[in-house]
């Protein structure tokens, strides 16, 4: 059982995950092509007197607010095993139809991590468990689709699929396409949107799940390995522009940096290694260099 104490839910909690659940719900309801024409604010006015285009947006928003809370309860329940306090997950909301209804989801540790091998543990708990729950939403929504449920999801340009998302896809439907316009349904979308979270989340920089496994692997490397992936990425997006966003995040916002362990010399156990080594091929199978081709 968890041994950690828990910051308590607030007020912030509730209001910020109502307020996802409204804004993904909106966010699914402007991919369905009965809604899709429609603005944000025209799209919220109509949610607001026809309560049922909220419900469009349910089998959008479900899948990718489970895949998002599945995803930080892997970091929360981990961290309460170690006895280090975590507040529980704090969803963000997003405008419905520029960021998908959500900013994602975050969790605040609250003290000090032990050692290298709690690290590996507390950073891999989160897209290991959130890359879980993505498979399980894809091969839902591809049984779905074969079964006949069709209702196109539309991001409005075309996109690349991971790896881990394109071997279900083959291995469900038998198609072997790496790119979509159309999702099949917005099930698949809210999964190709979990695996995306997960290899962006891994990226080996800063504090980034990605950065708490370079860091319990390489430790005072850390700061040059993370760095220079960084500017990698920075220079990638003078050919691939819709990273740039994200490089600037990781130098103004994020930080390259890692703080220590407690205990910095404490081996890591050889299940916390494979910890690491498995984050790695998550990292492969979810990783986009080119998310949305549109950009290239």
């Amino acid at each position: 059982m968890p041994r950690g104490e828990a910051e308590p839910i607030t007020r912030w909690h509730v209001l910020l995950a109502g307020l996802t659940v409204c804004t993904t719900m909106l966010a699914g309801a402007s991919l369905d092509p009965l809604y899709s024409d429609l603005g944000p604010i025209a799209l919220t006015g109509l949610a607001l007197h026809h309560p049922s285009v909220f419900l469009a947006g349910l089998p959008f928003s479900l899948p990718l607010l489970f895949i998002l809370g599945v995803h930080e309860m892997g970091h929360f329940v981990t961290a309460r095993w170690y006895g280090i306090r975590a507040t529980w997950p704090y969803f963000l909301p997003g405008p419905p139809v520029f960021s998908l209804g959500t900013f994602g989801a975050f969790i605040r540790l609250k003290g000090a991590i032990p050692t290298r091998g709690a690290l590996m543990d507390v950073g891999v708990g989160g897209p290991f468990w959130g890359f879980l729950a993505s498979i399980a939403v894809a091969a839902s929504g591809f049984i779905a689709a074969r079964a006949g449920y069709h209702a196109p999801a539309d991001l409005g340009m075309d996109v690349n699929l991971p790896l881990a998302y394109r071997g279900l896809q083959m291995l469900i439907l038998g198609d072997s396409r790496g790119t979509l316009t159309f999702f099949e349904n917005p099930v698949l979308l809210a999964a190709w949107l979990g695996l995306f979270i997960q290899g962006l989340n891994l990226l080996p920089v800063g504090q980034l799940d990605g950065g708490h496994v370079l860091y319990a692997f390489a430790k005072a490397r850390h700061r040059w390995v993370s760095t220079a992936i960084a500017v990698a990425l920075l220079a990638y997006a003078l050919v691939q522009p819709q990273w740039i966003v994200w490089a600037a995040l990781l130098f103004f916002v994020l930080g390259l940096r890692h703080p220590p362990t407690l205990y910095d010399d404490v081996p890591m156990t050889p299940r916390q290694v494979a910890l690491g080594v498995a984050a790695a091929i998550i990292f492969v199978l979810c990783f986009l260099p080119a998310p949305f081709t549109s950009f290239s």
